[in-house]
């Protein structure tokens, strides 16, 4: 089948304002002012990380999501066009705010979310029902960050299912914590690729391993690629049912400076991968790779590289 695009990024969208250092051990209002490294606007969300990160390495790349008409909204639309991804369904509406978010820093590399929702929250099923035949163009779709879209949410199992019978890929990233098992019980047996972090995975399922959290996700009726991200430990990947593979970290090519955004640089680099014809091993090494460059910048987008600089981290 001839499709129009490798993937479809939707979910969501925001503007990142990086702050930092700040000693998140001192209560702010025992400084009246902070000296800071850096005030830096840029782009967040799945969204935005995902598709500069698909479209870098060089894979056809759509973003699907809500924002305002408002300035931040115009900074956003002309980041992913300037990158390549085609914003043609990417929605600007008037009564919205373009949702936003205060990356707050310390030394220690660790960071916090201050987050607007904004536009994002608008995101409801209509933004995939209304684009069917747009997402029946691509390979696949990444939809993301599930917790944070109240409005999606509790019919999320339909709209995946919807997703699947125009022929697409199924890919999701919760974020947020990860939250319980539901409703991603209900979603499971509509994905091609579930692969959270273990924290995620740990809170959704109560268990305490990855093999035995893998399992849960096959009780719940998964079928297709799952995984457990597990930072500097690399990931544990199971195909199929029965089979796992463990897929080492990559050292980064740099010192690492922001770890935001590696999980949205490992499913671009794995969805890449893999729509480029890569066994499911060699994709997921490649998207290791491509979240190896997104820790070395101080947003999730700084550092990406193209196709042929990533894989040669992997020599």
């Amino acid at each position: 089948m001839t499709t129009e695009f490798d993937c479809i990024v939707a979910g969501i969208s925001c503007v990142d304002l990086l702050i930092g250092p700040l000693n998140f051990d001192q209560p702010l209002n025992q400084e009246g002012t902070w000296a800071l490294d850096t005030i830096t606007p840029t782009v967040g969300g799945n969204v935005s990380n995902s598709s500069i990160a698909l479209a870098r390495l060089g894979s056809r790349t759509a973003a699907l999501s809500l924002a305002g008409t408002d300035e931040w909204g115009e900074f956003l639309i002309s980041k992913l066009q300037n990158e390549g991804v085609n914003t043609s369904r990417f929605e600007q509406r008037a009564e919205l705010e373009t949702s936003a978010t205060a990356v707050l820093m310390n030394a220690k590399r660790e960071h916090i979310f201050a987050y607007k929702p904004g536009a994002s929250e608008a995101i409801d099923r209509s933004l995939i029902d209304n684009n069917l035949d747009f997402i029946a163009q691509s390979k696949y779709l990444l939809l993301g960050y599930y917790a944070l879209l109240p409005n999606l949410e509790p019919m999320l199992h339909e709209v995946l299912q919807a997703v699947q019978t125009t022929g697409c890929k199924t890919a999701l990233d919760c974020a947020g914590g990860g939250g319980d098992i539901a409703p991603l019980d209900k979603c499971l047996p509509y994905l091609d690729i579930y692969i959270p972090t273990e924290h995620e995975a740990e809170s959704q399922t109560g268990l305490h391993l990855p093999h035995d959290m893998i399992g849960k996700f096959r009780d719940c009726g998964a079928s297709g690629v799952v995984g457990v991200k597990r930072g500097e430990q690399g990931i544990l990947l199971s195909p199929t049912e029965g089979q796992f593979l463990a897929i080492p970290s990559v050292k980064p090519p740099k010192p690492v400076v922001n770890t935001t955004g590696a999980g949205d640089s490992f499913y671009a680099g794995f969805i890449s991968g893999l729509s480029r014809g890569m066994d499911i091993e060699s994709a997921a090494r490649l998207g290791t790779a491509a979240a190896s460059w997104c820790v070395t910048g101080l947003g999730a987008t700084e550092q990406l590289q193209d196709f042929e600089t990533t894989i040669g981290l992997l020599g």
